[in-house]
């Protein structure tokens, strides 16, 4: 059901000003994890599967998500979980 196509549909529809960094929800605003629900010591089965596709590939949601991952350093959130779903769904099989 959650896949990488799943996630990037979900996310394309959030507008910029809905994501933030440093912290799951704040003010209408999410991470990556947040906007699947997830929130301090909560997560959910959205949650752990976004873990999990982005986590077959070597990367981290919250570090990519707060740009702490140098290899994904596009200008906000939004662009840079894009960036690593795009990079999982051109590098699977």
């Amino acid at each position: 059901m959650y896949d990488v196509n799943y996630f990037i549909k979900k996310f394309e529809a959030i507008p910029e000003d809905k994501w933030t960094t440093g912290r799951f929800a704040l003010g209408g605003q999410c991470c990556a994890l947040g906007h699947c629900g997830e929130r301090l010591r909560a997560e959910t089965e959205e949650s752990r599967a976004l873990d999990r596709v982005v986590g077959e590939h070597g990367f981290v949601v919250i570090t990519i998500n707060d740009g702490s991952d140098l290899r994904f350093n596009q200008p906000t959130p939004k662009k840079r979980i894009l960036a690593v779903l795009q990079y999982v769904k051109d590098h699977t099989l």
